[in-house]
């Protein structure tokens, strides 16, 4: 069943274009005067021009961070190598993300992010404040688009007499929430946003990679990626990244007796159990949906 909001919408679409073709009696420049002016309303409709939702405030960025990353080959390696095929797989990529953050639409989560991107100086070297320096980003959910990073390993979520609080090391940091009492909250309308879920006391965050406004009851914008070339194809990597899939195919077994889908599952089940024990990390060995199979590091951050 198609909407009567997308219905109208294609209506006026095709009524765009039969008045272009109308038009085609016109001189060259008042041809292209009214063309000029007919196409951005044709693509707003059609819903391919990312300020396409009216109702987006004009938020205002008032900082700006970036992340240098690494993307490891398929096999986890990240040094250099020259036995190896020039491939996709066999390739270390490395590309710097900017984003911009919206200090007065969401004050206080801008400044829990930046309390990362930033952390306070201390002169025990040996025990630092966690950092976005040393995170990664972990998965991309099919449901919602979220590409999601911002996971600081050995970062947990404790119980502390009776109080939730963050531990690093020896370090026990509070763990308040990050929660923004502006009235212009920001929908999910376009991909590159930079949004964190409600009454989640970590650092971890989510870009969006497509609109997702079932997000907005449950998560906060508060930044968006500041698209350069740079970004662009870091962006287009990722997508060739291929994801984790939970969803065993039809006539699975252990024994590789399914077929091309079986054996495709049982490589997948068999590169997290091997990468587990190369790199001592547990969460590795935790299969879920959406885990990218391949280690997308975070190697440093700093404001611009």
């Amino acid at each position: 069943m198609i909407s009567s909001n997308r219905l109208q919408g294609w209506i006026w679409s095709c009524g765009v274009l039969m008045l272009a073709h109308q038009v085609c009696g016109f001189s060259l420049d008042r041809r292209s005067s009214i063309m000029q002016l007919l196409i951005p309303q044709l693509l707003q409709t059609m819903d391919l021009s990312p300020s396409s939702n009216p109702s987006s405030p004009a938020a205002v960025i008032t900082d700006r961070v970036f992340f240098d990353i690494r993307i490891a080959r398929q096999d986890g390696s990240t040094y250099v190598r020259d036995d190896l095929p020039d491939t996709f797989e066999n390739r270390v990529i490395r590309a710097r993300l900017r984003i911009g953050l919206f200090g007065k639409q969401a004050p206080k989560h801008v400044e829990k992010f930046l309390s990362y991107v930033v952390p306070p100086k201390d002169d025990d070297v040996d025990n630092p404040y966690p950092c976005y320096s040393r995170s990664a980003f972990t998965s991309l959910n099919q449901e919602t688009g979220l590409l999601l990073g911002g996971y600081i390993p050995s970062l947990r979520v404790s119980d502390i007499g009776g109080s939730t609080a963050l531990t690093y090391g020896s370090r026990v940091l509070p763990a308040s929430l990050w929660i923004d009492k502006s009235p212009e909250k920001i929908p999910h309308y376009t991909k590159g946003l930079l949004t964190h879920k409600a009454l989640d006391v970590t650092p971890s965050f989510g870009i969006t990679t497509r609109k997702e406004t079932s997000l907005d009851a449950t998560h906060t914008v508060f930044g968006q990626v500041l698209w350069d070339e740079d970004t662009l194809d870091l962006f287009r990597v990722l997508q060739d990244i291929p994801t984790y899939a939970m969803e065993r195919p039809v006539g699975y077994d252990e024994f590789n007796s399914g077929g091309m889908a079986t054996s495709v599952y049982n490589a997948q089940k068999d590169f997290f159990r091997g990468a587990a024990k190369t790199f001592g990390d547990t969460r590795v060995s935790k299969l879920y949906e959406g885990k990218l199979l391949r280690r997308v590091e975070v190697l440093q951050v700093g404001k611009l």
